[in-house]
């Protein structure tokens, strides 16, 4: 039912005039009109949210509706650092999306930057109780917006 929404990838989503956005039209009712629900937080995230002014008072309005959930910066800020340590590529800037997946067990990720794919699919970035979540990117991955995930 949550899904992490990388931030480039939050016009797509919710700007009907967005490249791409016929792809992202499932997120979009799964998260205004269905079950699902964004799940953010961490310095970073807020820091990239907080330059598209317009989604994040967007997110402020999701959250009054309960389509939000706002996890504390501390944990993911703790994670996301590790995951710098263990892997220092440049190739590696959404560090803090892992962390946000590690931290809260979500299991979609809805991204469209190609670079991140396999830094999120890597199961030795997550806890061993947490699984690697699956990734959004085209509307061919409709069946992840489900209730089930």
């Amino acid at each position: 039912m949550c899904l992490v929404i990388d931030v480039n990838t939050i016009p797509s989503v919710f700007d009907p005039s967005s490249k791409g956005h016929d792809g992202f039209i499932p997120v979009l009712k799964w998260v205004t009109i269905g079950k699902g629900c964004i799940v953010y937080g961490g310095t970073k995230y807020r820091k990239e949210l907080r330059l598209m002014w317009r989604y994040f008072r967007l997110f402020g309005q999701l959250s009054k509706q309960g389509r939000v959930i706002d996890l504390p910066n501390p944990p993911i800020d703790r994670y996301a650092a590790q995951l710098k340590v263990k892997v220092p590529a440049n190739r590696f800037d959404d560090e803090h999306l892992v962390a946000i997946v590690a931290t809260s067990r979500c299991r979609i990720v809805c991204t469209n930057d190609k670079a991140a794919h396999p830094y999120l699919q890597r199961k030795d970035l997550y806890p061993k109780h947490v699984k690697y979540p699956k990734i959004y990117s085209a509307a061919s991955h409709v069946k992840l917006c489900c209730d089930e995930n």
